[in-house]
């Protein structure tokens, strides 16, 4: 996922990733000057949830966020224009961030009629099967066919990489997926998995949620040395999630009921885009080099789908820069019984 289709949605998870750029903020901030940028009490903030990442930064990179940040809170101009009216969320403040936006009214430049959610199409992800005349096939499978090196990074010795990665089922539900690892890169090594290897599977039929059904997977590649990535990365997605839903639930006034069908589409996308934004943020402000994590997802009209006329998805290559290194790594999608 790499885009919103909806623009109303597009504008309401572009607000939401504001918010997340202002508790990183408030993360770099305090590092930089604690008494004047004290953080939330408890552990519950995003804040802290962001912190957990940038104690594994180096004390060079951290000295350089706090700088940026001091000299980005001096320019008020330029960073109302970017924030627009979450620039009113006071970083001195003890406050957490969420809470400060929450006290802020909703724009109503980006409120929009529910109705509206309805029309995200599910052709709109790029692996969308087609419903046909067929054998019933109840369970959805995520598959790796291979990864390859096309550059290590620029760490000393081989690149020992793992695999991990969380999801979001048609019911709106987080939940992480065991990492792995892959094997130890050099460059142009290509670990193949023959056959496929089964990295997550769906149940179509465990719950009440009406068809279309969307499923999105957010799979990273990390560093042996990346540290608790993979957990950090589930919590990430559950708190997104969690932020998307009640962004898009202000936008339309009101509780957003089944997340299933177009409206679990709707914020499907979204949280897939926003959490790639968030680190699209942490590589430009914190210097944070990890592997930004890549979300693909599948829309299944119903039990008799298939992609033009299989039950194997087309294979899809994903690419991640990051460390001065690339790798790739081609997934598809399988429905079996």
């Amino acid at each position: 996922m790499t885009t919103i289709p909806n623009a109303k949605v597009k504008a309401v998870a572009e607000r939401v990733v504001k918010e997340f750029r202002l508790a990183a903020d408030k993360v770099a901030a305090h590092h930089g000057e604690p008494d004047k940028f004290p953080m939330p009490s408890g552990s519950s903030a995003t804040e802290h949830l962001l912190a957990r990442r940038f104690k594994t930064l180096t004390e060079g990179q951290k000295k350089e966020a706090a700088g940026r940040v001091a000299a980005d809170l001096k320019n008020g101009a330029a960073r109302s224009k970017k924030l627009g009216d979450l620039a009113k969320v006071d970083l001195r403040s003890p406050t957490p961030v969420e809470a400060q936006v929450r006290s802020i009214p909703f724009p109503d430049s980006l409120k929009f009629p529910a109705d509206e959610l309805r029309e995200v199409p599910a052709t709109a992800v790029p692996e969308s099967a087609q419903a046909v005349t067929a054998v019933p096939l109840n369970k959805l499978n995520l598959r790796l066919h291979r990864v390859k090196c096309v550059e290590a990074t620029s760490e000393l010795g081989a690149d020992e990489i793992d695999w991990g990665a969380c999801e979001i089922d048609e019911s709106g539900d987080t939940r992480k997926i065991s990492p792995f690892r892959v094997r130890s890169f050099k460059d142009g090594d290509v670990q193949t998995y023959a056959p496929a290897k089964q990295v997550t599977f769906f149940s179509l039929t465990e719950s009440t949620v009406q068809f279309p059904k969307s499923y999105f997977v957010t799979m990273v590649l990390a560093e042996v040395d990346s540290g608790d990535f993979a957990d950090f990365l589930n919590d990430l997605l559950a708190k997104v999630k969690t932020q998307v839903v009640a962004a898009i639930a202000a936008a339309v006034g009101g509780a957003l009921g089944s997340p299933g069908g177009p409206i679990g589409i709707a914020i499907g996308m979204a949280v897939g885009v926003v959490v790639s934004q968030i680190f699209e943020y942490l590589k430009g402000w914190w210097g944070n080099e990890y592997f930004q994590p890549v979300t693909v997802s599948t829309v299944v009209p119903s039990l008799t789908s298939r992609w033009n006329g299989s039950s194997d998805s087309p294979e899809r290559t994903v690419v991640y820069a990051g460390h001065g290194g690339r790798y790739e790594l081609v997934c598809s999608w399988q429905m079996r019984n």
